[in-house]
Formats: structure tokens, C-alpha cells, sequence
């Protein structure tokens, strides 16, 4: 072997050698670069995690408040069923006029009457066997709704409706007219209700209730409660009907901070 070709081999051994250490050096710079970044990022998402996670205390609050109705709405009224539609009609209307003048008479006023449903439909007579018989009924049904605010003649309103021809009593309900006292006072109960068990939370785990955090409200319900009955029953002349209680509950649910 020449002298130039061993010095070529080498120059060429001594440049291998310097580009592996080169990339070796290029791994370790990539990898130590790469991971600092990383390790302070995760820290820094960790300690910022910990420190928006509020302290607070939620808790629900509920209310109910309760008094006599003062309203009573029913809605009663005539269903005529005739071979002929224009008798249907007919019929439906002079029953339904005695029903209206009896209201008249009973002092009800023209706004707290209100025409609810009007109508009229066909049904086709079927024989045992299921056959047509070629035969057609009519359907007549008008209703209205009724309000009382004198609930003393709820039963005879009724007795007397009947009597004049009405069929169809859909339904009786009672309600206050201003439900606004009593849902102050129910929301009242449902803010003492939620303060009581957030103090007692408080309390029983070592902290100190902060200011008002959120709230938010639910309720409005109505809830019927049996009351005795009025009227004087059937034979006394008027039907007798339950008023009940008129009831509004209201739900609450607060959020608290937790004082320092």
C-alpha cells in the first residue's frame, strides 16, 4: 500500500469519527432542549390549575307558602250528538244559551266567561258484525271557561249549569288572584332555608361562609292540599266541591365562597 492511500484512509477514519460525535452532540442538545420546555410547561399548567379552583359551598334552598284560594275556573259546557248536523248545531245552541243565561243570573261577569272549545265531527254507525251501516252521527261540543271569585257559589254555579242543559264538566280549579305575596314569602323561606345549611356546612368542616358566590331560582308549583268540602251537596241545590289549598313552592340553589 502506497503512502497516499494510507494517508487518505486516514483523513477519511478521522472525519467519520468527527461527524459521530457531532450527531451524538446534536441528540443531546435536541433532547435537553426539547424536554426543559416541557417539564416547566406541565408545572406551570399544575400550579395554575390549582390556583383557579375556587373554594365555594353550594347548597339548595326550598320554600313553600300557603293560603285559602280566592278563585275558582271551571270549564264546563254542551256535547249534542244527532243524525243530523244541522240539529246538532241547533241543540248545542239553545242548551248552550240557557247555560249562558244562568251564568247571567248568577252575577258572573261577561270578562270571566271565555268560549274554550267549539267543535263538531262525524262518526259513522257500525252494525254488531262491524259493518258500516251507513248511518252518521254529528258531534257538537262547546265549552267554556268560568271564573269565580266569590267561591261560595261554586257548588250552585255548577248545579244550576247542569240544570240549564250543560253535559260536560272538563274541570274545576282553584288559585289565588295575586300569587305574588306568596311567592315572596316562600322565596324568603327558601333563601333562610339555603343560608342555614351552607352555615352549618361551614361550620361542621372548620371554614368560614364568604360572600355570595352565584344563585339561581326554580319553583312556581303549585300544590293542592284537601280542605272540607263546600256547598250543600245535590239535594241541598248545589254541588258540592272542594276548594283545597292553594300552595307555591320555590327552590333555590346558591353558591358561597368560603372566606379566607
Amino acid at each position: 500500500m502506497s503512502t497516499r492511500t494510507m494517508r487518505n484512509i486516514v483523513i477519511f477514519a478521522g472525519l467519520a469519527g468527527l461527524l459521530a460525535v457531532a450527531l451524538v452532540g446534536c441528540a443531546r442538545t435536541t433532547t435537553t432542549t426539547g424536554s426543559e420546555p416541557q417539564a416547566k410547561s406541565l408545572a406551570s399548567t399544575l400550579q395554575s390549575g390549582s390556583e383557579a379552583m375556587p373554594r365555594t359551598i353550594s347548597v339548595s334552598g326550598n320554600g313553600k307558602a300557603s293560603a285559602p284560594p280566592d278563585v275558582a275556573e271551571i270549564q264546563l259546557g254542551v256535547e249534542t250528538i244527532k243524525t243530523d248536523a244541522s240539529l246538532a248545531v241547533s241543540e248545542s245552541t239553545e242548551r248552550m244559551t240557557a247555560v249562558m243565561g244562568v251564568l247571567k243570573e248568577m252575577n258572573v261577569e261577561d270578562k270571566d266567561v271565555q268560549t274554550v272549545n267549539y267543535s263538531m265531527w262525524v262518526e259513522e254507525v257500525y252494525d254488531k258484525e262491524g259493518q258500516p251501516t251507513g248511518e252518521m252521527r254529528y258531534h257538537v261540543v262547546n265549552e267554556v271557561s268560568i271564573k269565580l271569585r266569590d267561591l261560595t257559589k261554586t257548588g250552585e254555579v255548577l248545579q244550576k249549569a247542569l240544570e240549564a242543559g250543560a253535559n260536560k264538566v272538563s274541570s274545576i280549579s282553584f288559585s289565588v288572584a295575586d300569587p305574588v305575596a306568596l311567592q315572596r314569602e316562600a322565596r324568603d323561606q327558601a333563601i333562610a332555608d339555603a343560608r342555614a345549611k351552607a352555615e352549618q356546612l361551614a361550620a361542621g368542616l372548620g371554614a368560614h361562609l364568604g360572600s355570595l358566590h352565584q344563585a339561581s331560582e326554580y319553583g312556581g308549583v303549585v300544590v293542592p292540599v284537601a280542605a272540607p268540602m263546600m256547598g250543600k251537596g245535590v239535594g241541598g241545590g248545589a254541588v258540592p266541591v272542594s276548594g283545597g289549598e292553594f300552595s307555591i313552592t320555590v327552590e333555590i340553589q346558591v353558591v358561597f365562597d368560603i372566606a379566607e
